[in-house]
């Protein structure tokens, strides 16, 4: 009948949902600690591997945190994705934004 099973978390993400955001190219990451923007890096990308999310900038790793338990939002505007969860070597909760680099089609 199904009347007591249970719910699945809304917010939890699948491998089929990340794969959207795995290589696409970044133009900036920043991070909001206490309402204030900071500048992680520019020039990156963004790799989804088999258990992490991982964020590049300049050849370097800025942010790494796990799936499971971690929240991945595309901006309204479309050029851009928030990503927030632990961070894998810190364990402190991290909010990240991350923008597309722009590609203009003509």
């Amino acid at each position: 009948m199904g009347l007591f099973k249970k719910k699945k978390d809304k917010y939890a993400l699948n491998k089929k949902q990340l794969e959207r955001f795995d290589g696409k190219p970044l133009q900036y990451a920043v991070e909001r600690v206490d309402g204030v923007e900071r500048v992680l890096g520019k020039n990156g990308g963004i790799a989804v591997l088999d258990d992490v999310i991982v964020v590049m900038c300049e050849a370097k790793e800025v942010f790494r945190c796990r799936i499971e338990g971690a929240t991945v939002a595309e901006l309204l505007s479309g050029n851009g994705v928030e990503i927030s969860g632990i961070d894998d070597y810190t364990e402190e909760k991290r909010y990240v934004v991350a923008h597309y680099l722009y590609y203009r089609k003509v």
